[in-house]
């Protein structure tokens, strides 16, 4: 994966960790849950009466399914952190200011080129597009060909 499709990402990125984060919350409520229900059943002795019972327990089955599901999206979420957290370093690393703040509104802000060409005092929303972030990445490729394509 390039850095286009990487940085392309991270809108997505933010949304998935927040549904992720909703869905563990939700486990969690559900692994201690306590289920009810009634039976029917009769005395032990004669006349053999019937009556309904109310019973309660953990279902220890569902219970280990929720766990080893919370687990893994647990598991997704921190991958999901640590591709957003690469994200911010490859941000962080562009020495210009300019350059950095295009990256930053692009991706982490989500803004139109039109916005950011307002931001940084252009008309033209070719502009950061083209003259500042498409020349940069192409200068990433153009000095280290060990990046992935």
């Amino acid at each position: 994966m390039n850095y286009k499709e990487l940085l392309q990402q991270y809108t997505d990125l933010q949304a998935e960790i927040r549904d992720l984060e909703k869905r563990i919350k939700k486990l969690e409520a559900q692994v201690d849950r306590i289920e009810h229900d009634s039976v029917r059943g009769s005395h032990s002795e004669f006349p053999y009466t019937q009556r309904q019972f109310h019973i309660q327990g953990v279902n220890v089955k569902k219970q280990k399914r929720l766990k080893r599901l919370k687990k893994l999206l647990t598991k997704r979420k921190d991958t999901c952190e640590e591709l957003k957290l690469q994200i911010e370093e490859f941000i962080d690393t562009i020495p210009d200011s300019r350059t950095r703040r295009v990256f930053q509104y692009r991706y982490i802000d989500g803004l139109s080129w039109l916005q950011i060409a307002r931001k940084i005092g252009k008309h033209d929303e070719s502009y950061p597009r083209k003259v500042i972030h498409d020349k940069y990445l192409e200068g990433i490729f153009d000095h280290n060909p060990k990046n992935p394509k």
